[in-house]
């Protein structure tokens, strides 16, 4: 019986400390405004989940873009998605509007990413 009761004991210590090292889900509200995002850098550390809530606040549509994710969600006015991605390597991804224009006219955001 003693011998169970060490080994729950372990189990329970070893859960917490893996537990303690796992990197937290790191939180972002990402606003589309008129030809303009109100943030133009997130930063993340390697295989950190990332939850980003795209708001579109414009009068007109926009769409987030991660190529390199194949993410792609679309924005009428006054949408709300939440993106959740996790990055399994060091280096900055790029977020964009792919509306036609948009991107040129300075819609464009990285994700930096650090081990």
């Amino acid at each position: 019986m003693k011998k169970n009761s060490v080994k729950l004991v372990l189990i329970v210590v070893l859960a917490a400390i893996l537990a303690a090292c796992s990197t937290p889900t790191l939180k972002v509200t990402l606003v589309a405004e008129d030809i303009k995002w109100d943030m133009v850098t997130i930063n993340a550390k390697v295989n950190q989940p990332i939850e980003i809530t795209i708001r579109n606040d414009g009068a007109l549509d926009h769409d987030f873009v991660i190529a390199e994710l194949g993410v792609d969600v679309l924005l009428s006015p006054g949408d709300v998605e939440v993106v959740e991605i996790t990055i399994d390597h060091a280096g900055t991804i790029t977020y964009i509007c792919n509306i036609p224009g948009h991107e040129e006219a300075g819609m464009v955001g990285q994700i930096v990413v650090t081990q």
